[in-house]
């Protein structure tokens, strides 16, 4: 069933190659609180065809949409001036960009893993595209922003070059988010710390009907802070889209 939610949101590819796209990139994922450090190897994988992010902005059709960058640019105040879409291909392939001024709200990333990769989850080697990095505003959340930005990059990934059947992805685990324990660590405390979820990653996958079918413990290391380190465990997910 298609989201109620896409109308909201509009999708355009990040310009890799674009110092004020990267440093964008860069400032969000500090605000998102994860993976900042690895814009740089974003770069370089785009430059190679590999994954490819693409900025979500709020659609023209949103009617209190200028309400809604206000409040997100106060919040963060180095996200207001306005990108243009500059990106001149999207994993080699060559596009006409439209040099039109947008702000985002957010951004979300595609994937193709190795064939060796999505066989070893008993995924199928062709037509299984992965989503990464889900970030929207922290500003603008419960707006179903997130849920039309999935369903925007959903029907994208079934067209060409990718032709999605499956999509695919990868959260940290329901309980991680869910014991105070690990989430002290994960989002930090006082002054410093990132809002709690109102719901888990895992939980509002479900609803967006993605299934999970396989965990895995101590997947890899983050480093939240510095000098503090938390073994991450992750919750595999699906979703047949064609």
């Amino acid at each position: 069933m298609a989201s109620k939610h896409a109308w909201k949101i509009e999708l355009v590819p990040w310009d890799h190659m674009s110092p004020e796209h990267v440093q964008r990139m860069y400032d969000q994922r500090v605000a998102c609180g994860w993976r900042e450090q690895e814009v740089p190897l974003w770069v370089e994988a785009a430059k190679k065809g590999g994954k490819i992010f693409y900025w979500a902005f709020l659609s023209e059709a949103v009617p209190d949409r200028e309400e809604l960058l206000k409040k997100h640019t106060e919040k963060y105040p180095k996200e207001a001036t306005p990108l243009r879409d500059t990106a001149a291909e999207i994993r080699l392939v060559p596009r006409q960009p439209t040099n039109a001024e947008f702000v985002p709200i957010g951004h979300v990333a595609v994937d193709i893993h190795e064939p060796e990769e999505d066989a070893k989850l008993g995924l199928p080697t062709t037509g299984t595209i992965w989503i990464h990095q889900l970030y929207i505003s922290r500003a603008l959340h419960r707006g179903g922003f997130g849920a039309g930005t999935m369903a925007k990059i959903e029907t994208l990934a079934t067209q060409d070059p990718m032709n999605a059947k499956i999509m695919a992805l990868d959260t940290i685990s329901k309980e991680m988010q869910t014991v105070s324990a690990f989430t002290d660590i994960l989002y930090g405390e006082g002054e410093g710390q990132i809002p709690l979820p109102s719901v888990s990653n895992e939980d509002w996958y479900t609803k967006l009907g993605y299934n999970a079918f396989q965990r895995e413990k101590n997947a890899f290391t983050s480093e939240p802070k510095q000098g503090v380190t938390v073994s991450i465990d992750l919750v595999y997910m699906k979703k047949v889209i064609a």
